[in-house]
C-alpha cells in the first residue's frame, strides 16, 4: 500500500490533498444532476473525450458520457383545447387565468415576483412564466438556480402558446401538498399554457401513467425517424449525448448482434449484449427486450431512474427496425425518494458497510445469486460498486468495466504506471486493505483519483471503493482557473472557448466562465444559456449582488467575490465564493460553495 506522501504525489498533480467534499457541495451537485435532466433547461456542449483507462496488458477505451445537463421534458407538439376534459385540467387552467388576472393587475414585475414563491402554489399547482421572445424562465416558485436559462424550442413548445392556451403530456415535474408542506415529485404530466404580452404562462398537474405511453411510442418513433434521415451514425451520436433526453425518457439502441450501441446513463453497458442484462430481482430483462419485433413489445422490470438513481419499476417499449432495437421507457409515479443513504455517509464507513453486504448476500443465497445482483446496474449506489474476484484473483465481478471479467487482478496497472491490482490483491481473509490509485468515475468516465477498499472472504476479493473530493477548495479553485489560462497560452482563444464549453472541462462543481474585453459572456461551462450575454446585468438571485460588476471590474492580481445562491437540497441557502482574475484582457473565473453561511 503507497505511503501518505506518494498518495499525494499521484492523486493531485497540483499538490492539493484529495478528501471528501464538503456535504453541502455534494448535495447541491447531486441535486443539480438530477433535477437537470427533468426542468427544462438548455443542454450543454458536446461528449468529452474518452479518459485513460487501467489496462490489464493494454489500455481499454472507455466510451465518454457527458456530465448530465439541463434537459427539457419534450413531449409530442401540444393541441389547442377551447374547453378543459377534466376536473384536474379545469383546476390547472383556473390556476393560469388567476395568474394572467394577476399580472393585469399588478404588472409584470410583481407577477414574476410573486410566482417564485412558494405562496404562488394552490392546490398542488405552480406556475412557471417564460419570455416568448428568446425563452428565458423568468419565474417558478422553486430550483431557482435555473431561474435565467433559456429553453430549447425544439424540446418544449414555445411557438405553440396562444391566447386561447394549449396543452401537451409527458414526464415533469409537479407539487404534492401535504400536512407538513409541499413536496415536488417526478412523473406524468399534463400542462397547460397561455401567451399573453409576450410572457407564456404555464401550469402542471399529475396525470395517470397510462398518458404517458403514447408519450413513450412517440420518442422512440422519432428516434426512428432521425435513424431513416441521418443515418446510424448521427442516431448513435446523438442518442449517447445529453441532448437526447427528455426528462425521464432516453433511448437504449440495441445493434443487429444484440450488443448495445447506445446509452447515455449508462455508457459502461455499450458494446455489451443485451441478453446478458439481468435485474436485482434475477429477471433476464434483456432477454425479454431482445425479442422485440417489428410490431414492437412492452417489457416491465425494475432500473434505475436517471432522475433520482433509485431502482424503480419501468415500463419499456422496444421495437425492431432495419434489423436495430429502439427503446424507451416511463417509471411509475412515486413520492419523491428520500436522500439515499450514501449521500451525506462518511465515505470510508460507506464503503466498508458497501462490501459487508456484498458479503452477506453470498453467504445468505450463494454465489451464483451475488454474482447475477453486483454485475448488474442495480447495484450501483451513487459512485459506489462492487468488484470482486473468485479464489484464484480472477475478476468475476465488475458492473463498470466488465471486459475485466475472466482477467487477473494482479495484472491491472494504472494509466500511471501504479499496480494497483496487486495492492488491492494483498487483502486479507477478513483484514481489509486500502488503496489509493487512479480509476474511471462511474458518471464521466473520466479518470479521477480512487481509494478502495478490499477484504477476503472464502479466498475471494471483496472490493467496493469511494472518490475523494478536494480539502481546500479556495485553493483548487484558484488552480482551476491557472490551468484555464495555462491552456489559452498554450492553444489560443478559439480552442479554449470550445474547451471550456465542453462537459469535459467541468471538474465536479468547478466550471469555467469567460467574458471578453467587450464584457460578453463567452465561455459559461456548466450553464451554456448565459453563453453570449451580456457580463454586466449578471446578478445574484437571493440577494441581488451585482456579481456581472465585479466580473467586469477583475485586475491581473485577481480577486474573491461572495454571494447567495438557493441551495435546491433544502429550503436554505449556500454561499458562492467565485474567484476572478483578468488574463490578457479576458476575465477567468471559477467557484466553489460552502452551506449554510
Amino acid at each position: 500500500m503507497r505511503t501518505e506522501r506518494e498518495s499525494k504525489k499521484r492523486m493531485n498533480r497540483t499538490g492539493l490533498k484529495y478528501d471528501r467534499a464538503p456535504a453541502g457541495v455534494r448535495a447541491l451537485l447531486l441535486l443539480l444532476v438530477a433535477v437537470s435532466i427533468a426542468v427544462f433547461a438548455a443542454a450543454c456542449g458536446d461528449d468529452p473525450s474518452p479518459a485513460p483507462e487501467p489496462v490489464v496488458t493494454a489500455a481499454p477505451t472507455a466510451t465518454p458520457v457527458p456530465t448530465p445537463t439541463p434537459a427539457p421534458t419534450a413531449t409530442p407538439a401540444p393541441t389547442p383545447e377551447p374547453e378543459p376534459v377534466s376536473e384536474d385540467d379545469a383546476l390547472t387552467r383556473v390556476h393560469v387565468e388567476k395568474a394572467i388576472a394577476y399580472y393585469e393587475a399588478n404588472g409584470r414585475e410583481a407577477t414574476i415576483e410573486y410566482y417564485k414563491s412558494e405562496e404562488s402554489i394552490e392546490g398542488g399547482r405552480y406556475l412557471f412564466i417564460i419570455s416568448e421572445d428568446e425563452g428565458i424562465l423568468l419565474a417558478m416558485p422553486f430550483y431557482h438556480h435555473f431561474l435565467g436559462s433559456r429553453l430549447e424550442s425544439a424540446a418544449f413548445p414555445l411557438g405553440a402558446a396562444t391566447e386561447d392556451g394549449a396543452w401537451y403530456e409527458g414526464q415533469g415535474i409537479y407539487v404534492v401538498e401535504t400536512a407538513t408542506g409541499t413536496s415536488t415529485r417526478q412523473g406524468p404530466t399534463r400542462n397547460y399554457l397561455v401567451l399573453r404580452d409576450g410572457l407564456i404562462f404555464v401550469s402542471v398537474h399529475s396525470i395517470l401513467q397510462e398518458n404517458v405511453a403514447e408519450a413513450t411510442r412517440d420518442y422512440v418513433s422519432r428516434a426512428i425517424a432521425l435513424y431513416e434521415s441521418e443515418g446510424l451514425e448521427a442516431t448513435i451520436a446523438h442518442y449517447n449525448s445529453p441532448d437526447s433526453l427528455e426528462g425521464s425518457f432516453y433511448l437504449f439502441l440495441i445493434g443487429a448482434d444484440d450488443n448495445y450501441l447506445a446509452h447515455p446513463i449508462f455508457p459502461h453497458l455499450i458494446g455489451t449484449d443485451i441478453k446478458g442484462v439481468i435485474g436485482s430481482d434475477g429477471q433476464e430483462l434483456g432477454k425479454e427486450i431482445a425479442l422485440a419485433t417489428e410490431e414492437g413489445v412492452w417489457v416491465e422490470y425494475l432500473w434505475p431512474n436517471p432522475i433520482t438513481r433509485v431502482e424503480e419499476a419501468k415500463t419499456t417499449w422496444a421495437i425492431r427496425h432495419d434489423g436495430l432495437i429502439f427503446a424507451s421507457g416511463y417509471y411509475s409515479v412515486g413520492e419523491s425518494p428520500e436522500p439515499p443513504a450514501w449521500q451525506d455517509a462518511d465515505p470510508r464507513e460507506y464503503t466498508v458497510e458497501y462490501v459487508e453486504r456484498a458479503i452477506a448476500r453470498y453467504e445468505r443465497d450463494g454465489l451464483e445469486s451475488m454474482l447475477n445482483y453486483y454485475n448488474s446496474v442495480a447495484s450501483f449506489e451513487g459512485e459506489w460498486y462492487l468488484f470482486a474476484t473468485d479464489e484464484n484473483d480472477i475478476y468475476h465481478v465488475h458492473p463498470l468495466l466488465p471486459h475485466l471479467i475472466g482477467t487477473d487482478i494482479k495484472a491491472v496497472v494504472g494509466s500511471d504506471g501504479f499496480e494497483l491490482g496487486k495492492e488491492l490483491a494483498k487483502a486479507g481473509e477478513g483484514e481489509g486493505v486500502w488503496v489509493e490509485y487512479l480509476w474511471p468515475h462511474p458518471v464521466t468516465l473520466k479518470e479521477v483519483p480512487k481509494v478502495g477498499y478490499a477484504v477476503r472472504q472464502d479466498g475471494m476479493i471483496f472490493a467496493s471503493g469511494y472518490y475523494p473530493g478536494v480539502t481546500d477548495p479556495a485553493a483548487y479553485t484558484q488552480a482551476y482557473v491557472q490551468n484555464a489560462m495555462d491552456y489559452y497560452d498554450s492553444q489560443g482563444l478559439e480552442a479554449t472557448v470550445a474547451h471550456y464549453n465542453s462537459p469535459e472541462s467541468i471538474d465536479g462543481s468547478y466550471w469555467l466562465m469567460m467574458v471578453d474585453p467587450q464584457g460578453v459572456i463567452i465561455v459559461s461551462g456548466a450553464e451554456q444559456a448565459l453563453v453570449g450575454a451580456d457580463a454586466s446585468v449578471f446578478q445574484g438571485i437571493l440577494a441581488g449582488e451585482l456579481i456581472g460588476e465585479s466580473l467586469l471590474s477583475a485586475t491581473e492580481g485577481g480577486h474573491w467575490f461572495d454571494y447567495l445562491w438557493p441551495n435546491p437540497r433544502t429550503a436554505g441557502q449556500l454561499t458562492v465564493y467565485l474567484w476572478i482574475i483578468r488574463h490578457d484582457g479576458y476575465v477567468f473565473s471559477s467557484a466553489y460553495y460552502v452551506e449554510g453561511e
